[in-house]
């Protein structure tokens, strides 16, 4: 029986990274009335990739079968499958709730006997999966699980295409995105040292209303609306406070810090982050804040899963390092999680060195 001390792991990583890329100029000359701000000098996100012929669930299968590939565990003997993603997009202009994705994941994969549910909150998606996983794993009803998403987010940045109207327009955030799939399997670590110390979600509920996402009124799909000025103010208010706490409550200083891989909106946004979390420390912080959302853009549920893919190909993150995932998602859902890493980076580079590249 696992007990509540017991610390779950990240066993294996799967990424799917469509091979289209398209840069942000490309991506504005499509606009019917091309924002007169300089989007990617603004952002810092140079390009994305983008899903053609696929959709939402081929991308969470693609990232499920890659994590198999590199896991000891099979198909088989996942015992739970929780899908996190937002994008329900199956088909070519649908959004379909029912079945749910992990149903169509778990059958396309061949985890027959995985227990299935999907799990929906925004941004935080993958990381409220992680932690209904891992209680799964405490409480010693499992030995080991995944974590799925399949985001096809550019279907938003289309509808921005055809309805944004001026330069302050609040769809310009949709211009960030970029489509993904990610998974995980987690199961026991072996060593307390590694693997997760610290995970947790905060919902400010009276924020909701700086980002949300509805049917479109003036067309088809659907439309990403942002408040950005009012979200990055809250977000200095809050985030602060809880990446100290989660620093603290892992029994870590600063100075234990690797890594911390904020979620992966823009580069610039990341920057802006840095300086309010500086100033609220009261001291210039390192140079551990890891982003490669300039190439990528925001995945949104697959945003740290990606990162840690693409900085454990880069050699940047290593055995025994200890990481901060840092994620803030509409809600206002504010996410801190402590994890030291185990010999997955060795592993991962040996058998997908190339993986989404």
């Amino acid at each position: 029986m696992l007990t509540g001390e017991t610390r779950a792991r990240i066993e294996s990583l799967g990424v799917y990274l469509p091979p289209r890329r398209m840069t942000t100029e490309e991506l504005l000359a499509r606009c019917r009335r091309r924002p007169r701000l300089d989007l990617e000098r603004i952002t810092g996100t140079h390009e994305r990739r983008v899903a053609e012929g696929e959709h939402a669930v081929d991308l969470a299968v693609a990232a499920a079968r890659r994590a198999l590939a590199m896991s000891r565990y099979r198909a088989e003997d996942l015992e739970l499958l929780i899908c996190a993603s937002i994008s329900k997009h199956h088909r070519d202009d649908e959004f379909t709730f029912e079945p749910a994705t992990s149903v169509l994941v778990r059958k396309a994969i061949g985890a027959r006997r995985a227990i299935c549910f999907d799990v929906v909150n925004a941004c935080a998606g993958m990381w409220s999966a992680v932690r209904v996983l891992q209680s799964y794993l405490r409480a010693g009803a499992i030995r080991c699980g995944m974590v799925v998403s399949g985001e096809q987010n550019m279907p938003l940045a289309w509808s921005a295409t055809r309805e944004i109207r001026h330069s302050l327009d609040r769809q310009l955030a949709a211009l960030t995105l970029g489509d993904c799939g990610a998974a995980a399997i987690l199961d026991r670590a072996a060593d307390r040292r590694h693997g997760f110390h610290y995970l947790e979600l905060v919902t400010g509920a009276r924020h909701n209303g700086y980002c949300t996402s509805h049917p479109s009124t003036r067309g088809p799909g659907g439309v990403l609306l942002t408040r950005a000025v009012g979200l990055q103010r809250k977000g200095a208010e809050h985030f602060p406070y809880y990446f100290k706490e989660a620093v603290h409550a892992s029994g870590w200083t600063m100075a234990d810090l690797d890594h911390v891989i904020p979620h992966q909106v823009s580069p610039r946004a990341i920057a802006r982050g840095v300086r309010e979390v500086s100033r609220f420390m009261g001291r210039r912080l390192p140079r551990y804040f890891l982003c490669c959302a300039e190439q990528y853009g925001n995945t949104t549920t697959t945003s740290h899963f990606l990162a840690l893919h693409e900085f454990m190909l880069r050699g940047a993150i290593q055995p025994g390092h200890n990481l901060l995932f840092v994620s803030g998602a509409s809600g206002i859902v504010i996410t801190h999680a402590t994890y030291t890493m185990d010999e997955l980076p060795e592993r991962y580079r040996a058998a997908q060195p190339e993986a989404g590249r």
